[in-house]
């Protein structure tokens, strides 16, 4: 049975970051990632949008490959159709998740993690102190006894069954989202359109975030307790013929984003949880890449620090909880109180 230090399940922004952190701040210590897609950054399963300020932290986009468009303006669009500008200026960015992913998994590289893809996790149980994880991939089944275990697997999180956390969502607080990329559109280039109207996204709101000059991410989030028996995908093909009938579809995305508070706990003997795995979503925008990467900063920070300590307990791996909730997760619940007014 391999033995490792840091078992990272995911390989999104969260579980990258991480491995990274992990690596970086745990001298000699052996970091695992694995990820169950064929390659990392894909599928893309979101609209790809980040805030300026919170990418910097973590690289730099000045001539960057994976940024598809710098952004100076956020526009509101209300149920009637008027525009508004609400912001300006250093904005943000919508990536390339393909390319900006394997850039994370370069740097996690670099500090000595190692990133195995088409593996998959199918089974864990506490063992010795330690947690014995069952992997299937390309080399077969195989065993790994990890003293820390990360959950960075996303919103359909295994990890938090297998530790007995609980993560569940009320269905008010799930948001279905279908995403299409759509070319040959008019729009401003150099903004991100947000739409509000119950007709179009009941419960939520339909966005437009530019991947060039008359390309761009266009979708939309609703919550399924508000809508009127619609699939999202159903109500994105009415809101494409509306206002983009001339546009070429050319992928779709679809998928679910949480819209509620951060797990009260995420952190048990062992394992902590990051990204939307422990609900670090911004409740109400549904923002999660730069949050997730947040997450697994500190994630990363404290698997090093506990295992170098000799305590995994579940009392010391708690304090990234306690870290997540004065950096963000106490804002979120403002956020929450926002969204649900």
């Amino acid at each position: 049975m391999r033995k490792t230090d840091v078992l990272v399940v995911g390989g999104g922004p969260a579980g990258l970051v991480a491995a990274w952190e992990a690596a970086a701040n745990g001298k000699d210590l052996d970091v695992l990632l694995i990820e169950r897609d064929r390659a990392i950054g894909t599928p893309v399963r979101c609209a790809e949008g980040v805030g300026s300020a919170g990418l910097k932290e973590f690289m730099s986009p000045d001539g960057a490959d994976w940024v598809s468009r710098r952004i100076t303006k956020v526009i509101f669009w209300a149920p009637d159709d008027t525009e508004v500008l609400v912001g300006g200026g250093d904005v943000g960015y919508v990536l390339d998740r393909t390319r900006f992913e394997p850039a994370i998994a370069d740097e996690a590289r670099r500090a000595g993690a190692e990133i195995l893809i088409r593996t998959e996790a199918m089974a864990m149980e506490r063992l010795n102190g330690a947690w014995k994880v069952r992997l299937e991939g390309p080399r077969g089944a195989e065993d790994v006894l990890a003293r820390v275990v990360i959950g960075a697997d996303g919103v359909e999180s295994m990890i938090v069954r297998w530790a007995g956390l609980d993560t569940r969502v009320a269905s008010r607080d799930m948001e279905s989202c279908a995403q299409y990329v759509v070319s040959n559109i008019t729009f401003d280039p150099d903004a991100i359109y947000l739409h509000f109207a119950q007709q179009w996204a009941p419960g939520g709101y339909a966005w437009i975030f530019p991947k060039g000059v008359g390309v761009a991410n266009v979708g939309l989030g609703m919550i399924a307790l508000k809508g009127d028996g619609r699939m999202a995908r159903q109500y994105l093909d009415a809101y494409v013929a509306k206002y983009f009938p001339n546009g070429n579809v050319t992928s779709l995305t679809v998928g679910g984003v949480i819209a509620g508070l951060t797990v009260k706990r995420c952190a048990t003997d062992g394992v902590m949880l990051a990204g939307d795995a422990a609900h670090m979503i911004n409740p109400l925008s549904g923002g999660g890449i730069v949050n997730a990467m947040k997450g697994g900063r500190l994630a990363g920070r404290h698997a090093a620090a506990a295992i170098l300590e000799g305590d995994t307990s579940a009392k010391r791996l708690q304090r990234h909880h306690d870290d997540w909730m004065q950096l963000l997760g106490e804002d979120h619940i403002k956020y929450y109180r926002m969204k649900e007014a």
